[in-house]
């Protein structure tokens, strides 16, 4: 599996686009009321940008993923691996083979100082 694949695979994930849709929905109409509350209190449409109030759920949306992603291609020790893959310690560069939903092991090298990272 390809870097991009794995981005794909994760941004797909129905979890994490539930979490993402959550947080995208509580934070955008905080800000939407933020930014534009009296034409949205009063339902005055002449006073309510529709352009920026989607962008305005859309930001927190991205920034949830792009975060959630990021974090779930680290594949941390001691969790489940998300998919089969290869990874290396990015401080010894050892490489090892993990299988799906199998505990991450600690490096056996820098045992409590493990940062895996995906290869493929």
């Amino acid at each position: 599996m390809k870097k991009y694949e794995l981005v794909l695979s994760l941004a797909l994930n129905k979890d994490l686009l539930l979490k993402a849709s959550k947080i995208a929905l509580i934070v955008g109409i905080i800000l939407n009321v933020i930014n534009q509350g009296e034409g949205l209190v009063t339902l005055d449409s002449a006073n309510i940008n529709f352009t920026k109030l989607l962008f305005t759920f859309c930001v927190p949306f991205c920034v949830s993923m792009y975060t959630a992603v990021s974090m779930k291609m680290k594949f941390k020790a001691n969790e489940l691996a998300i998919l089969d893959a290869q990874v290396k310690c990015k401080n010894c560069k050892q490489t090892i083979f993990i299988k799906k939903d199998q505990n991450i092991p600690l490096c056996t090298t820098c045992l409590e100082k493990t940062s895996w990272v995906f290869l493929k």
